[in-house]
């Protein structure tokens, strides 16, 4: 998470990118406890003259360099994420189904040693699906 920002354009330089008005708008609607957006949901909280390729090459660019996480939830649901300071992008996640929010859950961990002889490792995709602490203690 980026804590101000102000905060924001030394962030985007640390990965080698300028602080363009618009990237500076798109990290900031990621900053939050659990915030994780569809390319929809940004494109809803972005100013009306938001062009969809700008958005989708940023989202691209910032997967690429390692600032977001890419989830892909379901067939028809991809979140992104602040990568923040776990920077693996094979680690597994917890999709609130009430509230939705995605939680980063680098605790779980995939043992490559348990693959059947002879398979290599690449890379792998957990979503945890259940109900958050905060929307338990609603129900």
């Amino acid at each position: 998470m980026v804590s101000k920002s102000k905060n924001i354009p030394s962030f985007l330089k640390a990965y080698g990118l300028s602080g363009t008005t618009f990237r500076k708008q798109v990290i900031e609607l990621f900053n939050g406890e659990g915030t994780a957006l569809t390319q929809k949901e940004l494109e809803d909280k972005l100013p009306d003259e938001t062009d969809r390729v700008t958005l989708y090459r940023t989202l691209k660019l910032f997967t690429e360099k390692g600032i977001l996480h890419k989830i892909v939830i379901d067939d028809n649901i991809q979140k992104y994420k602040l990568a923040g300071s776990f920077k693996r992008k094979d680690h597994a996640h917890f999709y609130c189904l009430n509230c939705h929010k995605l939680f980063c859950m680098p605790q779980l961990e995939i043992d490559p040693t348990q693959l059947p002889p002879g398979f290599e490792y690449y890379s792998a995709r957990l979503v945890v699906e259940g109900v958050c602490n905060k929307c338990e203690k609603k129900l």
